[in-house]
């Protein structure tokens, strides 16, 4: 007798096209986004290109698409590293990491393109060590204050901080598990108690497979 498939659901929004493909996983892969993100209107010429520039979010990449990029460019994320062809990146994917790299290469300013909710590590290690950060909110990020069925679901799967904290202000996670998509994500879900396992790579592929695996 064939066991029912288990249920993952995302907190963040997927694509149609990423629902279809994930179809083939024997795995039930749906989406209740808790939160969306809004570009801002900010001032073009903050983004000096002979100053270096710092992403940790693919969204942010997303809204500056198309303007003259910065010589040097720092990220985390595989896929916000692929959509910036010279970026440089750390082999684990967190801010630490990151800005170990930002201070070895001896940058004395940097430039922040984020959200406005970004985490506090990068630019406070940063100014540890004494680098000026400049930031430049590009897009905001609004909870959209949803109580999730949990019902009938088996596992969480966040891509974002943000959708942790929405989460844990309305309705909690169930005691269900909860997979992350870095480190980042994953010590979101720590500092509001939760265990969770971080897939392989920073990708929602990555998630089901690392989903599907802990099913077996």
């Amino acid at each position: 007798m064939k066991s029912t498939p288990k249920t993952l659901l995302f907190l963040n929004t997927l694509s149609k096209e990423q629902l279809i493909d994930f179809t083939d996983y024997s795995l039930n892969v749906d989406s209740t986004p808790l939160i969306e993100t809004e570009a801002l209107s900010f001032d073009k010429s903050l983004l000096d290109t002979n100053i270096p520039w710092v992403f940790t979010s693919q969204t942010a990449v997303d809204v500056i698409a198309g303007l003259p990029l910065s010589k040097k460019i720092y990220a985390i994320g595989q896929k916000t590293a692929s959509k910036l062809s010279n970026a440089i990146i750390p082999n684990i994917s967190t801010a630490k990491e990151l800005a170990k790299i930002i201070i070895e290469n001896k940058e004395k300013k940097v430039i922040f393109i984020c959200g406005d909710k970004r985490r506090d590590d990068l630019p406070e290690i940063l100014k540890s060590f004494y680098i000026e950060v400049k930031e430049v909110h590009v897009y905001q990020t609004i909870n959209l204050n949803k109580t999730v069925n949990l019902h009938a679901i088996d596992g969480l799967a966040f891509m974002s901080p943000s959708a942790v904290y929405s989460l844990a202000q309305n309705g909690g996670f169930n005691n269900l598990p909860c997979f992350a998509i870095g480190p980042t994500t994953a010590q979101a879900l720590k500092d509001k108690g939760q265990q969770c396992i971080i897939s392989k790579a920073t990708t929602a592929k990555s998630l089901v497979e690392t989903a599907k695996n802990y099913f077996k």
